[in-house]
């Protein structure tokens, strides 16, 4: 299926909360969704409005296969109940969570299975302890960038891959991230040891993707070239040429920063560190925007031995495995805007021994 078929599946860019929760006559073909839904874009704003903001959790064993594996650096979780529990868990924390949408990039794979990336940002007051970073409630008022890559069918999310700006989280909570990283890597070496194997599996599940590029003529090619020839060729110089000069660079922590020299000091603080990282690209996708422009979605991941200084501490030659979802706008060919998000919690978590890092 071409990258702009469906014209009439429109993007959220620029469109009121009221409008995208309206009621609309079905505009596309989804096999098995349930009829409230007109479209992919829709049925993901839609559910995830009707499960976090109006609270009914309930729905994600409706809208989650039985099996669905979701992937975060801080751990994965199986099937609809996992999940189910989980936001339960995100609820107390932080009760008012409400996620805005900012842009879903999508593809259809296969004749009914879609892929979507869902870029949110998660405004929210934090009354109740953090689960994951195990924060007491502070009562701080905080919006964080979150993007999540699904895989649906059939009215179901069949898989899922979840990146959460941590670091930016852990700051707003009053928590040094390389500090709280050390707390829950000291916890993570407690215990059973092979609860961690997931890890590992998901890096051999890398691996085998290989070298993965989209279609020479698909949008995102030329960005997926860029990123293999700074992290890996280490041809900065030639990967700046895609960007625009003043390219708008959003990326975690606070990162908000403009130019070519900027986009590609990013990447290097990522690459510099690392010893022979492999880098690999696991899915891509693009969409037109209301305004012209193309919106393209990447996820990939950077895996490398930590062998230099550099934004995770000192080296400590163990493996470090990093996950990133990128959103790009795209203009006659050159980058204007890149949003990219990495859990940084869990990277440093790694850097200091825990995750079952190696």
């Amino acid at each position: 299926m071409s990258w702009d078929s469906d014209p009439q599946v429109q993007s959220v860019i620029g469109r009121p909360i009221e409008e995208l929760l309206s009621a609309r006559a079905r505009r596309q073909s989804l096999d098995g969704f349930e009829a409230v839904y007109s479209d992919i874009v829709d049925y993901i704003v839609r559910c995830t409005h009707r499960i976090w903001d109006e609270k009914n959790v309930g729905l994600i064993r409706t809208h989650y296969s039985a099996e669905c594996p979701m992937v975060t650096l801080s751990g994965k979780v199986l099937g609809a109940e996992a999940v189910v529990r989980n936001t339960l868990q995100s609820l107390a924390a932080f009760p008012d969570r409400s996620p805005i949408a900012e842009d879903v990039i999508w593809s259809e794979d296969a004749p009914g299975v879609f892929s979507s990336s869902h870029r949110i940002t998660s405004a929210a007051t934090h009354l109740g302890p953090e689960a994951v970073m195990g924060a007491p409630a502070t009562s701080r008022r905080g919006a964080v960038a979150v993007i999540a890559d699904c895989v649906c069918q059939r009215n179901r999310i069949v898989a899922e891959w979840l990146v959460r700006d941590s670091a930016c989280l852990a700051w707003q909570l009053g928590i040094e991230p390389r500090q709280l990283a050390e707390s829950l890597s000291r916890s993570d070496r407690a215990g059973d040891p092979a609860r961690h194997s997931w890890l590992q599996e998901e890096v051999a599940r890398v691996r085998a993707l290989g070298h993965r590029e989209p279609p020479a003529d698909h949008p995102a090619a030329s960005v997926a070239r860029a990123l293999r020839m700074a992290l890996v060729e280490v041809q900065l110089g030639s990967a700046a040429q895609i960007a625009s000069p003043s390219i708008e660079v959003q990326w975690p922590a606070g990162r908000r920063i403009y130019g070519r020299g900027a986009w590609i000091g990013c990447l290097m603080q990522l690459r510099a560190p690392l010893d022979d990282p492999l880098y690999a690209l696991d899915h891509w996708a693009a969409r037109p925007r209301p305004d012209g422009d193309i919106a393209v979605a990447l996820r990939w991941w950077l895996i490398g031995r930590h062998a230099g200084d550099g934004v995770w501490g000192p080296p400590t030659s163990r493996q470090l495995v990093i996950l990133a979802i990128s959103h790009y706008r795209l203009r006659a060919g050159r980058i204007i805007e890149d949003f990219t998000v990495i859990d940084e919690v869990g990277v440093l978590r790694q850097a200091a021994g825990g995750l079952g890092a190696q």
